[in-house]
């Protein structure tokens, strides 16, 4: 359990990251797919350079040390979309409980 734990928590460090590296270098005009690819590779980086392998942990035997450590980043890279979506939802509630998401939506838009 402990090691879902650090999963949650290394996709949320992580899904922050991005966000704050994209933010320096203005990456909100990148593709999805491009910032797709840069969450995932720094997650493999991240593990790699940590060392960490959640397979290990867990005693799932792997071919190679190395594939259990890409594996981890993989799946913290996409953990991060996780994160995003329940960050999401917290907020979405966090609106829907200040009565913020009535004003937001009860707005009739105007035309041009």
């Amino acid at each position: 359990m402990y090691h879902f734990a650090i999963l949650a928590l290394l996709g949320l460090a992580l899904w922050k990251f991005v966000g704050m590296l994209l933010g320096f270098i203005s990456g909100s005009e990148l593709p999805s797919h491009v910032r797709a690819f840069i969450t995932l590779a720094l997650g493999v980086a991240t593990t790699v350079t940590l060392d960490y392998s959640v397979f290990a942990a867990w005693g799932i035997p792997v071919r190679a040390s190395w594939m259990g450590s890409v594996g981890t980043g993989l799946i913290v890279g996409g953990m991060t979309y996780a994160v995003h979506s329940f960050i999401g939802l917290v907020e979405a509630y966090g609106r829907k409980s200040r009565d913020e998401a009535r004003v937001l939506e009860g707005r009739t838009p105007k035309a041009a």
